[in-house]
């Protein structure tokens, strides 16, 4: 009797270190709940264990499953009404993993009748297309930076995270070139160019069209000639400020005109030649500026100098005959003033004789001839005349003489 107790001891804890398989001409046929997932993701794989017969296997019965690529836990599982589930756990690298399983003499793939093993894509291998945007899509002329935004999709359009994205340019430089998509899909770097580059991104076998990022030139002013060519203080000048805007340059926004004497003029967002007329009250030399902007902000600088002169002065002319008057006139005499405007100077619009004490004797809008009776004295005297001459603009010119009365 001991001896038998001892035997069936051995025999129950050998029962009890055997797990129960499937029976001969059981099939296993696998399924997953996602057949694509980012690296480190996860999938729940599912066994469905039948007889020969078509009923389930005994509950408890193992199964063991088997990727190619990453890991399954529980490795075992034990099925409950046929069915065995254990979770795929991805590697941290792209690929395709394919699982089978296999429960005594039933496995997947092995030539019964059961189904094959599942495959699961991982991270790049699951791509099914890689958008790419570009903000802004150009740069100043001067160079810039932009930024580069890919977005993953799987197959079925969901968002893939945890993807190595690569960024690719011809020019320029970039912050980082390979990025992981973000929990939404989405991997971004920047860019510094300032020339035409092309970009893109690829994941994989997956990349984006190529996206030309384009160079924004600057407006462009130019000035006509000055007229005159040789300008005077207060005498108006002229000159036509043409815009240009080239096919790879934005609208312009506003043309600021400096005159170089403190004065400016906003002209707004011309886009065609504009006339301009200046008038400068004091000689020198003067730069004017016309400062274009677009919208974007870029700016393009023209300039014409010039130099402007003081107007020359009416040249006068006064003379009174007969000059010393006699005795006989009684100081009668005639007195003739000339009066001419200045080499590039406006006409005359004034010219006035006074005598030395204000009186005005003559005036008008240019020279001439007149008669004048001045007192007379015993001994005689000598009266001081001034003949005064106005330009157009202000400019005067003066000059006096002495007229003697015997």
């Amino acid at each position: 009797m001991v001896s038998f107790a001892v035997i069936g001891a051995v025999v129950a804890a050998s029962c009890d270190k055997v797990p129960l398989t499937s029976p001969t001409g059981s099939t296993i046929t696998l399924t997953t709940d996602k057949s694509i997932v980012p690296v480190n993701g996860q999938a729940t794989i599912t066994a469905v264990v039948t007889e020969s017969s078509g009923t389930a296997v005994h509950n408890g019965t193992m199964v063991t499953f088997q990727p190619t690529l990453g890991r399954v836990d529980p490795a075992e599982a034990p099925t409950v009404n046929g069915r065995a589930t254990a979770v795929y756990i991805a590697p941290s690298v792209s690929g395709t993993a394919t699982i089978n399983a296999y429960s005594g003499s039933a496995s997947t793939g092995s030539g019964n009748t059961s189904s094959g093993g599942v495959q699961v894509r991982v991270g790049s291998a699951a791509v099914g297309s890689v958008a790419l945007t570009v903000t802004p899509s150009a740069v100043p002329q001067n160079g810039g930076t932009v930024t580069l935004s890919a977005l993953v999709l799987d197959a079925a359009g969901n968002a893939l995270p945890s993807v190595a994205v690569l960024f690719s340019t011809d020019q320029g430089t970039l912050a980082t070139s390979t990025v992981f998509s973000d929990p939404n899909g989405y991997a971004a770097t920047t860019l510094t160019t300032n020339r035409v580059t092309k970009v893109a991104a690829t994941v994989g076998s997956q990349k984006s069209p190529d996206f030309t990022i384009n160079v924004n030139t600057a407006p462009t002013v130019t000035f006509s000639a000055i007229t005159p060519s040789n300008p005077l203080v207060g005498s108006p000048i002229a000159v036509t400020l043409t815009p240009a805007v080239a096919t790879t340059s934005a609208p312009i926004q506003s043309v600021l005109v400096e005159y170089g004497d403190g004065q400016t003029q906003q002209l707004g967002g011309i886009t065609g030649p504009i006339g301009l007329t200046h008038t400068y009250s004091r000689a020198g030399g003067y730069t004017i500026t016309a400062t274009a902007t677009d919208i974007n902000g870029q700016r393009g600088v023209s300039s014409v100098a010039l130099v402007v002169a003081d107007a020359a002065l009416p040249v006068m002319t006064l003379s009174a005959s007969p000059n010393p008057v006699p005795i006989a006139n009684n100081g009668l005499t005639t007195i003739t003033v000339g009066a001419t405007a200045g080499a590039g100077a406006p006409p005359i619009r004034s010219v006035v004789v006074r005598l030395a004490n204000g009186t005005v004797i003559y005036s008008g809008t240019g020279g001439g001839s007149f008669a004048y009776q001045f007192g007379t004295f015993p001994g005689g005297t000598t009266y001081t005349i001034t003949a005064t001459a106005t330009d157009a603009l202000g400019n005067t010119g003066t000059i006096s003489s002495a007229v003697v009365v015997q």
